[in-house]
């Protein structure tokens, strides 16, 4: 596929996302929601400084970008490669466009004109007691899933780039800085930012030095390095969890903004000019797998594809970010839009850079490099490399990426752990004793990060990566719902929400049903000879961890041991999450859309007093 160059798909994403933006975002943000500059917002109305304070639009919208961008719209797109480009290319732009940003602005500003109440007591209000309650207990089901995810990733970075923690230590040290420039010495922002940027090359430099000096420098304490940054990322997102938005998880995400930003404009420029590089799409437009990767495929285009490519397209943890941090900041209603919609259809161009990588290594680059994030670091030094006259394997390059994904993964991590401490401070309010136990920050975030960690040792990667990509859709569905109760509670058009509502809540749906039934089938199979039944407890290919080498080596020797009985033991809890996330998930949707109808036969004058009943 020589002929075909990445340019002409790219530059299809932006004219896409450009539309969605100048057209229908703009016209949306008129007609439906109405922002008024003059209206009080909840970071003017209940300032303290530590969680409600207005904030500039440009540093909300890098606090926003960094808060909802993670790993999902640069490693799903791998996954939807087994479908071939074109069908990926396609969930991104159409999913964006109808969806995706749709999504982030409404459940924002919902919470903005209800006084930055969250998505737990946004449902208690809207739809039910009982909703509330479920959507409380599959926050801390999919929050646990995600730190699964993230902190075995982040690890990993850590031990296979080690430059990419210098990178996150500087810019660490430039968003502590950039804060006391800004919010202690008044220091306007312009400046405050150059002086955080300087102190960030200056990292990317020192973190080149290391990759290249260092290369196997975790490596070389075997297993142990990966602990140990697996460690280091649960210190850092501790911190934030703990600490006051202000003094740390906001500052540190807007300075991370900038090296993940340019990462993006470098892979899309590449792209643009590819042609005249000469890179060129290695991969099918359309296929059933990658061969050697995905050699039985990962399930039907519908509904995996959509859970698959997890952001991008749309993504439930936005709602999260937009209730729970963006909306206490929001200066002014006008500010929403770039805030909101602005946010998220720049994370669409993340997830088409990140296929823009993809699609230029050829199946024996995927075969070598194997892993989704090996593969992007590679696809994008590749693409980038001769618009500066170097090689793919330049060491800076290298180490660039590499923190390029580091900072992506960590930096969300923080605010998953964040989260899941103010979830369980809601699910635990009605009993002090608990709450003193369990639902205090410490503790909270503690649990959160030490349950997730057990997880990530599973080595059940396919099937955590797919229940978080189906619980997090189908939270991106829940959230569609609610908005669309409370735009019926006002009287203002729905269809714009519901439609997409429905569309994401079936589809995940039947996503969690179909990749519980597999994790299913990996328990059910306990006679099958050992290679059959490593590669169906672990999902296809064998997941790369230690407790799946250790299985691996057990069930090699002939025998089935303590990691064999550990792993099964966990695949065990992932099927019952799994089925206490669509049963949870089920309950929300049929008290939402029995709410939603009942607002929406109600006579305006009578609108308000059934949202209180």
């Amino acid at each position: 596929m020589a002929e075909w160059y990445p340019l002409y798909f790219v530059l299809a994403g932006v004219i896409v996302y450009g539309a969605a933006y100048f057209l229908y975002a703009r016209w949306y943000d008129k007609h439906v929601w109405s922002p008024d500059p003059k209206r009080a917002t909840p970071a003017h109305m209940y300032m303290d400084g530590i969680e409600f304070f207005p904030t500039s639009k440009y540093v909300l919208f890098g606090f926003q970008f960094k808060g909802i961008a993670a790993l999902g719209p640069i490693l799903g797109p791998f996954i939807g490669l087994s479908f071939g480009f074109i069908p990926a290319l396609i969930w991104l732009l159409v999913g964006n466009f109808f969806i995706g940003w749709i999504h982030d602005y409404s459940a924002l500003f919902m919470s903005v004109r209800n006084e930055g109440r969250t998505m737990g007591p946004l449902t208690y209000e809207l739809i039910s007691p009982r909703a509330r309650t479920a959507l409380i207990g599959f926050l801390l089901f999919y929050l646990i899933l995600i730190t699964s995810v993230f902190v075995l990733l982040c690890g990993l970075f850590f031990y296979l780039w080690p430059g990419s923690l210098m990178v996150v230590i500087f810019t660490i040290i430039s968003g502590l800085i950039m804060a006391l420039l800004m919010y202690r010495m008044r220091v306007p922002i312009t400046y405050s930012t150059i002086i955080g940027i300087i102190i960030i090359i200056i990292g990317i430099y020192v973190g080149g030095l290391v990759q290249d000096l260092y290369p196997n420098a975790l490596m070389g304490l075997g297993r142990n390095g990966l602990y140990l940054g697996m460690l280091i990322t649960a210190i850092f997102c501790f911190i934030g969890a703990v600490t006051p938005i202000i003094w740390w998880t906001q500052p540190i995400n807007y300075a991370a903004f900038w090296p993940c930003s340019v990462g993006v404009i470098l892979i899309i420029v590449s792209a643009f000019v590819s042609p005249a590089t000469g890179v060129a799409i290695q991969q099918p437009a359309f296929t059933g797998d990658i061969p050697g990767i995905y050699k039985t495929g990962v399930g039907p285009v519908w509904p995996i594809l959509m859970v698959s490519i997890a952001c991008g397209a749309i993504s439930g943890w936005h709602s999260l970010v937009g209730t729970s941090g963006s909306a206490r900041q929001l200066d002014v209603e006008t500010d929403a839009l770039p805030v909101g919609a602005g946010a998220m259809l720049m994370e669409g161009l993340l997830a088409l850079s990140a296929l823009a990588a993809y699609m230029v290594l050829t199946s024996e680059e995927v075969l070598k490099y194997g892993t989704k994030w090996g593969c992007f670091v590679a696809g994008a030094c590749k693409l980038v490399a001769p618009m500066f006259g170097t090689t793919p394997d330049n060491i800076f390059l290298i180490a660039f990426f590499g923190a390029f994904l580091e900072l992506y993964a960590i930096t969300v991590e923080q605010m998953v752990v964040r989260f899941f401490r103010l979830a369980m401070a809601e699910a635990t309010a009605a009993r002090p004793a608990l709450r003193t136990l369990i639902g205090n920050k410490y503790v909270a975030s503690a649990i959160c990060l030490a349950v997730g960690a057990a997880f990530a040792m599973s080595g059940a990667w396919l099937n955590l990566w797919l229940l978080f990509g189906g619980s997090n859709q189908l939270l991106a569905g829940l959230a569609l719902l609610l908005t669309s109760i409370y735009l019926a509670k006002v009287k203002k058009p729905t269809i714009f929400n519901l439609a997409p509502a429905i569309f994401m809540i079936v589809t995940c749906e039947g996503a969690l049903i179909w990749e519980t039934f597999f994790v299913f089938l990996g328990l059910a199979y306990l006679g099958l000879p050992p290679e059959k039944q490593v590669g169906i407890m672990f999902g296809k290919p064998l997941a790369k961890s230690p407790l799946a080498d250790l299985v691996k080596a057990e069930l090699e020797a002939g025998y089935r041991g303590v990691w064999y009985y550990t792993a099964m033991t966990l695949n065990v809890i992932f099927f019952i999450f799994g089925i206490v996330l669509i049963i949870l998930g089920f309950i929300v949707t049929y008290d939402g859309f029995r709410s939603y109808f009942r607002f929406k036969r109600a006579p305006p004058e009578e609108a308000e007093e059934k949202a209180e009943e």
